[in-house]
């Protein structure tokens, strides 16, 4: 007769269960109740272990648990693109199952979920530029594959739809994209999962949910369960996206359970390992020798009122990079709306070429002059033609770098579109022509053969002058 261990409930304080027996439970072990209810073993307490509980079933005083031989772990395989699946790796889209019985062989179940980050032998300079096919980010904000990019902004200020079109123009790469969800409400997840559904983003996306009703445990393994997916595919020689919304919930969430389990809190109640809990996360993404990346976009929501906020900067602390966008720059038609003056890109600017450099420098210095003397231009009447034509090209930059979401331009487009206001062709016309023509502006540029090999340019001057002499003759209005 086969012996099994037992472990009974001594106290349960919401979802998180103390057990007495199980004595060769280890951290991770997955245990299971007579009713159903799954644990997660997270401590060994002296005389009890603490066991997080992973679904809704009813745990009482006195139930009984079994070893069920298993380990905190995923189902893993190219099965899962097109998916979209909880924490634990079970499907929740209602279609098929993710592999039958004879497909069984072609599973992989990782050791663990909580990796350690490769070291810095094991990666490599990050210098491959990641498309969005996004203007102001490809041009002035640039992402390099490997690198980790906080998404940072207060309510309704674009972020999510910004997050959609990176996912959505990567469909031509050859990348696959991983879409964390945590503990959005059911209407909210069903509206992005059925948004890269619409966007035909789906076949190389991975969705990992974990909605606001699931247990606080299940919303806490979402990034984890994430970036296991993500090494599954980075480990195969491909570049991965990894997209986390939101890493405030998941903070908040962390310091429930924490709470429960009366550990000490820290600042703002938080445990005082939350900074090691995200940044143990954010270090898994990079560029690795081995083949492959792992770029990483963790949202978040900030009060714009107040930047000293602690998750918030901890995640700044802890990426290469933030995009700031501004619920306000949104309201006047600017869509992404990101301030780029407050906007940091670490390594991105390493990716581009050279003329993409230079342009994006000289119109970061045009903004910047612009911006200075617009203080100053208020208490003059007449502007000298100098200053007058700095503010035009202003003007006509900043309705350049306005995109309409879905619309994806390439890096080559981008980059004669941004430097024709240094031409004679837009000297004589405003920012209202810019916004009336700019699609059919688009599509010349497109068709343009010179366009093809503007990356052969060794600096802006020679591209604008060259565009001279192919735009400038054109002085229609």
């Amino acid at each position: 007769m086969n012996q099994q261990e037992v472990g009974f409930v001594q106290r349960i304080n919401k979802f998180i269960a103390y057990l007495d027996g199980l004595p060769g439970a280890k951290i991770s072990d997955i245990i299971e109740s007579e009713n159903g209810a799954i644990g997660w073993v997270t401590a060994l307490l002296g005389d009890e272990i603490e066991v997080l509980l992973l679904n809704d079933k009813d745990v009482r005083p006195k139930d009984i648990f079994f070893q069920t031989g298993r380990h905190l772990t995923v189902p893993l395989g190219n099965f899962l693109l097109g998916r979209t699946v909880n924490p634990l790796g079970a499907p929740i889209d209602e279609g098929k199952p993710l592999f039958t019985k004879d497909g069984q062989k072609n599973v992989v179940y990782p050791d663990t979920m909580d990796t350690l980050a490769p070291s810095l032998g094991e990666r490599h300079f990050i210098d491959r530029q990641l498309d969005t096919g996004i203007t102001v980010i490809d041009t002035l904000m640039p992402l390099g594959k490997g690198q980790r990019e906080l998404v940072i902004g207060d309510p309704r200020s674009g972020k999510a739809g910004f997050v959609l079109d990176v996912l959505t123009n990567l469909k031509d790469s050859g990348m696959v994209c991983i879409y964390g969800i945590i503990g959005k409400s059911l209407p909210a997840m069903r509206s992005i999962i059925q948004a890269i559904s619409d966007r035909g983003a789906l076949p190389y996306t991975v969705v990992v949910a974990a909605a606001s009703v699931d247990p606080a445990p299940l919303i806490f393994l979402t990034p984890q369960t994430v970036f296991v997916i993500a090494e599954y595919f980075q480990k195969q020689g491909k570049d991965v996206l990894v997209i986390l919304n939101d890493m405030g919930v998941h903070a908040k969430i962390y310091r429930e359970i924490s709470l429960l389990a009366q550990r000490a809190p820290g600042r703002e109640s938080y445990p005082g390992d939350i900074f090691y809990q995200h940044a143990h996360l954010m270090e898994r993404g990079g560029n690795f020798l081995n083949g492959g990346s792992i770029t990483v976009l963790p949202e978040i929501e900030l009060d714009l009122n107040d930047f000293s906020s602690y998750i918030p900067t901890n995640l700044m602390g802890m990426t290469d990079g933030h995009l700031l966008f501004k619920s306000s720059l949104l309201s006047q038609g600017y869509t992404p709306a990101i301030d780029t003056t407050l906007s940091v890109t670490r390594v991105g600017r390493q990716t581009q070429n050279r003329v993409q450099e230079l342009l994006s420098n000289l119109i970061r210095q045009t903004m910047a002059r612009a911006a200075q003397l617009e203080t100053l231009s208020q208490f003059s009447f007449e502007l000298p033609p100098e200053t007058q034509s700095l503010f035009k090209q202003a003007t006509q930059i900043k309705e350049l770098l306005k995109q309409p979401t879905g619309v994806y331009i390439s890096k080559e487009v981008q980059t004669v579109l941004l430097a024709l206001p240094f031409t004679k062709f837009l000297e004589e016309k405003d920012a209202e022509y810019v916004e009336k023509n700019k699609l059919a502006l688009i599509e010349r540029v497109e068709k343009d053969s010179l366009t093809k090999d503007i990356f052969k340019f060794e600096n802006e001057l020679d591209l604008i002058k060259t565009l001279d002499e192919n735009y400038g003759h054109d002085k229609t209005n």
